[in-house]
């Protein structure tokens, strides 16, 4: 490759490199780079009190470390019922949040977090906690870092907020798409695949400016 040719290389992955998937890559990459939790849940409803009723919690390998349905105190809203294919009578006996919580929080402990809607998952989270007078503390002490203003700021939105939809994320990132009766484990690997697919476009312009580096120093 002539020089000058490699200078008009280096010039495209450098731009491509600030654009905006460029620099939401690279803060995938560095959330990657501390070997993650990722949290996934499914909830009675999304009001104010609303509760979990699925989680699933996988590691930066996929490999799941905790899954459990959950059964709740309150009843879950219809458009829930009907979006999740979860009932009460399905989630009879299961175990309630009080039976689970000391385990996540020994998982959680120290660990940083992804989770796709962050402030939302949070909030139920601390609601399924309130509702059995349990602390809530240790939630606010999460490293969490949230995947859908990640995705809006890589692919852009799909809303009036500025924000995302994980199906609109997922199909502009081109991963594996999920359904609304997929399980709270499919939600985390596919939450996976979404991050990691936005932090290997900007390893991979990384790698090649680096080629493109040592060919132009030649």
């Amino acid at each position: 490759m002539k020089i000058n040719d490699s200078s008009r290389s280096l010039y495209s992955v450098q731009r491509e490199l600030n654009n905006s998937l460029g620099r939401a890559g690279r803060g995938a990459a560095n959330w990657l780079d501390d070997a993650p939790l990722y949290i996934s849940t499914k909830n009675s409803g999304s009001g104010e009190f609303a509760q979990v009723i699925e989680i699933a919690l996988l590691d930066a390998s996929q490999n799941v470390i905790f899954h459990s349905q959950i059964r709740p105190s309150v009843a879950i809203d219809k458009d829930a019922e009907q979006y999740h294919a979860i009932n009460l009578s399905s989630l009879q006996g299961r175990p309630v949040w009080p039976d689970v919580i000391d385990r996540l929080k020994n998982l959680l402990r120290g660990r940083k977090v992804i989770i796709f809607d962050a402030i939302y998952e949070t909030r139920i989270l601390k609601q399924s906690c309130q509702a059995y007078a349990l602390d809530i503390e240790w939630i606010d002490a999460l490293s969490v870092n949230c995947a859908m203003y990640l995705s809006a700021n890589a692919y852009g939105s799909d809303n009036r907020y500025g924000t995302t939809s994980i199906t609109h994320a997922l199909q502009k990132a081109q991963v594996g798409q999920i359904t609304s009766q997929s399980g709270a484990v499919a939600s985390c690997y596919a939450l996976i695949k979404l991050v990691t697919t936005i932090a290997d476009y900007t390893r991979g312009r990384r790698e090649m400016l680096d080629k493109l580096n040592l060919k132009i120093a030649v």
